[in-house]
């Protein structure tokens, strides 16, 4: 499963029970972004209190509008994101965002 793939599959993952076996193995996915020559980019829209969780690839997370809480696995911090701030996850990083009012964001990888 290539980048792209990991990374529709992690923004399709809706129930609880997916969200946990996206950590245990990598789930099966539709393509829906956009792919350009280094990059695939994807925007999402997040509900208030909706999770989702980001992929296990070097990505750059980037709040449009809204607010954002980013919780990584191992990192005593958490991260509030506002509209214009980005967070940059690395291959590895095991990070969950839950929209703290209703969101968009944009996924680069």
């Amino acid at each position: 499963m290539d980048a792209t793939e990991y990374l529709v599959s992690s923004l399709l993952c809706g129930s609880q029970e997916r969200r946990r076996a996206q950590f245990a193995a990598p789930a099966a996915s539709h393509a829906n972004g956009f792919r350009s020559e280094m990059h695939t980019i994807v925007e999402r829209a997040l509900a208030k209190n909706q999770l989702l969780v980001v992929p296990d690839a070097d990505i750059s997370l980037l709040c449009l509008e809204g607010e954002l809480w980013l919780t990584r696995d191992g990192d005593s911090e958490d991260y509030i994101l506002g509209p214009g701030q980005s967070f940059d996850a690395r291959r590895g990083d095991r990070i969950v965002v839950q929209a703290l009012r209703t969101s968009r964001l944009k996924l680069n990888a």
